[in-house]
């Protein structure tokens, strides 16, 4: 998988692979299944991943908290929204983010 992550970083720029990766599904699965992991081995319910192995993701870039990622990126906009407009009452409808106006 770390041959494959490597490439699409290249491609891409970063390692954030969504889990719905449509140019690769198995490396989809594969960061969904490490996210996963990860998350289980932090609240204790599982020993699979290693220390070395969290450690060799981080290096590369590999993003292993996606959401948390996610929450900030739109957090970021919600601020620039507010410089922007004054509010924070993004319009369900809005043109020029509809991500942020779902948010």
């Amino acid at each position: 998988m770390l041959e494959e992550l490597k490439k699409y970083k290249e491609i891409h720029g970063h390692c954030s692979v969504p889990d719905t990766c449509t140019s690769s599904k198995r490396l989809a699965l594969g960061a969904s299944t490490q996210r996963q992991q990860y998350r289980e081995t932090k609240e204790g319910r599982s020993l699979i991943m290693a220390q070395e192995r969290v450690d060799m993701l981080n290096n590369l870039g590999f993003v292993l908290k996606l959401q948390e990622e996610n929450w900030y990126e739109m957090f970021n906009k919600l601020k620039k929204y507010k410089e922007r407009h004054g509010d924070c009452r993004v319009p369900e409808i809005y043109a020029p983010n509809q991500q942020l106006g779902n948010w």
